[in-house]
């Protein structure tokens, strides 16, 4: 199974082997064909020991492999970017010889049992290929702290990563204190690390502590991201990590999800964190942290005067109505319009969390574009779609809305109006066009209402065809229900003027002809029904104009002789009066 020869024997029979004699398999035969003949389109490998996804790029070990001229190929390689190592036992040293000579791989990822000396082999790798970028390394099988003083050699030889990841396995990783701790320390020569994972590493509060000061002393000053996901990360080392991150103002992402020890106590100084000047933070990950009403109360006050957020996971806690309508708050105060993604699943909040999440839905300032709510505890579900469904009557910024249940028919009524109000053409228009995927986001899985999966598609297509312009949406939507703009009667008091824009709008909505597929003819068939529809309803227009006017003509002939009476029957009264005066004296001087 183990070739072990050296270089220029295999450089000088390299075209001459029979691949089928060294390989157990088709798969692994093309495998091998595809480095040997430098095929351009071959760019990553993944050196297993059972068959995974039977994909292609995929090289089972099995008896009768030739791993040694696995490796010569491997090295000659210009094309290889991705090689994955994941198989037992380790690599045999052939292979990792061949690997060393290679220059064109970008990202390591080494997952299977390692020996004590793989690093020692693999230290040439390290230092001479420059397009390394990326590297992941998997601890489940590791457990000598010689391994990992020869990993610190090799470390320290390449100062081109800019990702780098330990993966702990079910026991976390295997490494003792000291060996971990002298990874860490050695980070600080890694100057253009941007990203760094320590995954499932129960490693104790020394450990962050050191990892800290590596930080405090400038080292990694390009990191952007740092990853502590499922590492024991309780309040002491939230405390040494935040007294280290506050001197790294690259870091823009911090990530702590199932670190269930974090309490209060260290949701504060994450809180205060948020409120010093030096936070630069953009994206927070606490999923699964067990933070409480109160732990999310502690959080808001230090969003309330924090602005750059725009990415937060507080999924998987206790956070029920209180921490929601603290958080709402918070993010109101803050008047923040960064937050983008806000992922809430898990939680057991009620429908007065809904409520308090309407409001900043509703807000002008909201550029939230993912709210993931997942399943609401002893909510009404039809109550709940018509909270949201106001709240986003006006939204211009949600893309996707995470709900953990399909969408019943009652509640596709009410989705499907708010995406598009049939009711009138000003209606469609004034619908929700940015919504484009209501579903359970944790899952991928998108609802199964044909009505509402329809309006949602549109939107998401529409988009794709015109991401700038999004007017193009309620077009589509006005001709599905109005192909030819049936009503032509709100248009008719523009007159002739409304004509040139109606051609426009038509030459504009021809971009739709890809999400009806019908072809230009068809869809010019439409723009003339309209034109002819309104051209044929303007004579209809001027004779109800004509007929308008000589009702108003008799009109004011009518008041004016309403006038003409009125003045005469005034002129008879008052000739009366007198008469009636004049009848009097002529009493008054009978009588006397």
């Amino acid at each position: 199974m183990v070739g072990s020869r050296d270089y220029a024997y295999y450089k000088e029979h390299a075209q001459d082997v029979k691949l089928d004699d060294i390989t157990s398999s088709e798969r692994n035969k093309n495998i091998i064909q595809k480095l040997r003949d430098g095929d351009s389109e071959f760019t990553s490998l993944y050196i297993l020991d059972d068959d995974r996804n039977g994909e292609d790029d995929e090289f089972i070990v099995l008896e009768g492999d030739d791993l040694g001229w696995l490796g010569y190929f491997i090295g000659e390689s210009k094309t290889l970017k991705l090689l994955r190592l994941s198989c037992n036992p380790p690599p045999p040293i052939g292979l990792l010889e061949g690997i060393c000579r290679n220059r064109s791989i970008q990202s390591l990822e080494v997952k299977n049992e390692i020996a004590d000396t793989t690093f020692l082999h693999l230290t040439p790798f390290f230092s001479n290929n420059k397009n390394l970028t990326s590297f992941t390394l998997g601890c489940d099988g590791m457990g000598s702290d010689l391994c990992a003083q020869y990993f610190v050699v090799a470390l320290v030889k390449c100062d081109s990563l800019t990702h780098l990841c330990f993966e702990g396995g079910a026991d976390g990783c295997q490494f003792g204190d000291d060996a971990f701790n002298n990874i860490l320390r050695v980070l600080h020569s890694q100057s253009e690390l941007e990203r760094l994972s320590l995954n499932a590493h129960y490693t104790v509060g020394e450990g962050y502590a050191t990892l800290s000061n590596t930080l405090r002393l400038g080292g990694m000053g390009k990191l952007r991201v740092l990853d502590l996901i499922y590492s024991d990360v309780d309040d002491e080392g939230l405390q040494s990590m935040v007294a280290g991150i506050s001197h790294c103002r690259s870091l823009v992402e911090l990530n702590l999800p199932s670190n269930n020890q974090i309490t209060v106590t260290g949701l504060r100084t994450l809180s205060g964190f948020f409120q010093s000047e030096s936070c630069r933070l953009e994206s927070l990950g606490l999923g699964g942290v067990v933070m409480d009403d109160e732990g999310a109360i502690v959080l808001a006050t230090g969003l309330a005067t924090y602005k750059p957020l725009k990415h937060l996971d507080i999924s998987g806690n206790d956070i029920g109505d209180e921490g929601i309508a603290a958080l709402v708050s918070g993010l109101t105060i803050a008047a923040n319009t960064s937050l983008e993604t806000l992922r809430l699943s898990r939680n057991p909040f009620t429908i007065a969390g809904i409520r308090s999440l309407s409001t900043l839905i509703q807000s002008e300032r909201s550029c939230l574009k993912l709210l993931d709510l997942g399943s609401i505890r002893n909510g009404d579900n039809e109550e709940v779609a018509v909270i949201l469904a106001n709240a986003l009557t006006n939204n211009t910024s949600l893309m996707n809305l995470g709900l953990g249940y399909d969408i019943s028919e009652a509640r596709g009524v009410t989705f499907s109006k708010l995406l598009c109000d049939t009711s009138s053409i000003n209606n469609i228009y004034s619908s929700n066009h940015t919504l484009e995927v209501i579903g359970d986001i944790e899952y991928d899985r998108e609802t199964t209402n044909d009505e509402v999966l329809k309006y949602l598609v549109l939107n998401r297509n529409t988009r794709c065809l015109n991401p700038i312009d999004r007017g193009l949406v309620p077009m589509c939507k006005i001709l599905i229900h109005h192909p030819d703009l049936t009503d032509m009667k709100p248009f008719y008091k523009w007159k002739l003027k409304v004509l040139p824009l109606m051609v426009k709008w038509f030459q504009k909505a021809g971009a739709c002809q890809d999400y009806f597929e019908e072809s230009v003819d068809v869809f010019q068939r439409r723009e003339l029904s309209a034109m002819y529809k309104f051209i044929r309803g303007v004579p209809m227009l001027a004779a109800d104009g004509y007929w308008s006017q000589q009702l108003k003509q008799i009109h004011v002939k009518k008041r004016n002789f309403e006038e003409v009476e009125k003045k005469q029957l005034l002129a008879i009264l008052e000739k009366k009066r007198k008469l009636e005066e004049e009848e009097m004296q002529v009493l008054d001087r009978l009588s006397g």
